[in-house]
């Protein structure tokens, strides 16, 4: 891990102030840099993350079909909230946009970890607990995403029991779970949520949700 240059001291003994003061020590600033395959280098990248004034890079070769990212993952579940991960380009940690407001709202969000954006049209550094709307705007979008699935998910489970009490079906076995909630549900397990969580937040019964997983998807193990 690279360390912070050591501040200079006067001919009088007095320290002279440190390039970077606007940055509290304690805030670490992690790099990212990602490549899809070991004939391609990190070159560009590097470049723009030491002039980053980031603590420590991390170098991940992985192809973009993968959606698991063990190194990103590995660095993320290490960061303290305050931390900022910083990175060149969206695409360094997601494959679509839907995947990166998942990454935030999921992965960045509940642990308080800021994302530094390099270049592009989202350059600049977003906080989840930013004090202005251009600060946390990202996950806003990110959170209201997620609140929109939760949304969509409950209301087509209602529906579904107001037809079943409609039709005289009343209590007994839960309302089988929708493509959209397996879908969703899927993608939450993918990213190592429990099926008790995934359950709680898509709001439906974890056995009805254990045994449609099961049902449609009988070599995965369940969690």
């Amino acid at each position: 891990m690279t360390q912070a240059p050591t501040p200079s001291t006067t001919a009088a003994g007095a320290q002279a102030p440190a390039a970077a003061a606007s940055t509290p020590s304690n805030v670490i600033r992690v790099g990212y840099a990602r490549v899809s395959s070991r004939g391609q280098d990190h070159a560009a990248q590097l470049e723009l993350l030491n002039a980053a004034d980031c603590r420590d890079i991390v170098e991940e070769t992985i192809s973009t079909r993968r959606k698991d990212r063990p190194k990103l993952q590995a660095t993320v579940a290490s960061m303290k909230a305050g931390d900022t991960l910083v990175i060149t380009k969206p695409d360094r940690v997601a494959r679509s946009v839907k995947e990166l407001l998942v990454f935030l709202e999921d992965e960045l969000a509940p642990r308080g970890i800021n994302l530094h954006i390099l270049t592009g049209i989202c350059a600049g550094t977003h906080r989840p607990n930013g004090q202005t709307m251009s600060d946390k705007m990202l996950f806003l979008v990110a959170a209201m995403a997620a609140e929109m699935e939760r949304d969509l998910i409950s209301e087509r489970t209602n529906e579904g029991l107001d037809a079943a009490r409609a039709a005289g079906r009343v209590g007994g076995r839960p309302v089988k779970a929708t493509n959209d909630v397996l879908a969703a549900a899927r993608a939450r397990r993918e990213r190592g949520q429990s099926v008790t969580h995934i359950a709680r937040e898509l709001g439906v019964g974890r056995s009805t949700l254990y045994r449609a997983l099961k049902d449609n998807d009988p070599g995965s193990p369940m969690a």
